[in-house]
C-alpha cells in the first residue's frame, strides 16, 4: 500500500545492507549533505560514520543528538542521548563547534544557538532522514512523532525524505 502511495519501498536485511540502500539513495540525487532527526534504527547500523566515510556531510538535528555529535560521543540514553552532561559542558561544546559565548551556561541561550544553528542546515539539505515511530500496512501510511519539530522541518523541507524502519 505505501508503493501505491507513491513510496518507493526498499528492503534491507542486516544494517550493511540498510547503510548501502541509504547511501546508494544519496547518490542518485548527488546529495552530499543531509539532515537527520532521531532513528534508533540508524544508530544500531551505525550508518553516520557509514555515510561519513563516503564523504556525506551528516547533520543530527535532535539537540541532544548533535550535542553528543559535536562532542563526538555516542549516545548515552535511547530518549535522553545527552542526559550525562552538565549545562556547562554543552556550554563549551558549543562555544568550540559553533562559537557561542565562553562560559555561557544559560539552558535558553544554548537552545536558541542550537536552534539558529540548525535553522541553516534545514534550509541547505537536500535529503533528510528520519526514523518511523510507527507505521499502518492498510493505508500505506507511517508516522514520525518529535517533540522538538526537527523530524518535521526536514522531511518537508528537503527534496528527498528517507524513512528508515525497522
Amino acid at each position: 500500500n505505501a508503493q501505491k502511495n507513491g513510496i518507493i519501498v526498499h528492503w534491507a536485511t542486516n544494517a550493511e545492507e540498510h547503510n548501502v540502500i541509504v547511501h546508494s539513495i544519496l547518490e542518485k540525487h548527488n546529495i552530499k549533505q543531509m539532515v537527520k532527526s532521531k532513528s534508533m534504527l540508524t544508530e544500531e547500523c551505525h550508518l553516520n560514520s557509514y555515510l561519513t566515510d563516503r564523504g556525506i556531510d551528516v547533520i543530527d538535528s535532535d539537540l541532544g543528538e548533535r550535542i553528543v555529535q559535536l562532542r563526538n560521543e555516542p549516545p548515552s540514553h535511547i530518549v535522553l542521548p545527552a542526559i550525562h552532561l552538565k549545562k556547562e559542558d554543552v556550554s563549551e561544546t558549543f562555544h568550540e563547534h559553533l562559537g557561542t559565548e565562553k562560559g555561557n551556561i544559560d539552558p535558553q541561550y544554548l537552545t536558541e544557538s542550537a536552534r539558529q544553528h540548525l535553522r541553516d542546515v534545514f534550509l541547505t539539505r537536500k535529503a533528510a532522514l528520519t526514523g518511523v515511530n510507527f507505521a499502518v500496512a492498510e493505508t500505506g501510511e507511517f508516522v514520525v512523532c518529535t517533540n522538538e519539530g526537527n523530524a518535521d522541518m526536514g522531511a518537508h523541507l528537503a527534496d528527498v525524505h528517507i524513512a528508515c524502519m525497522g
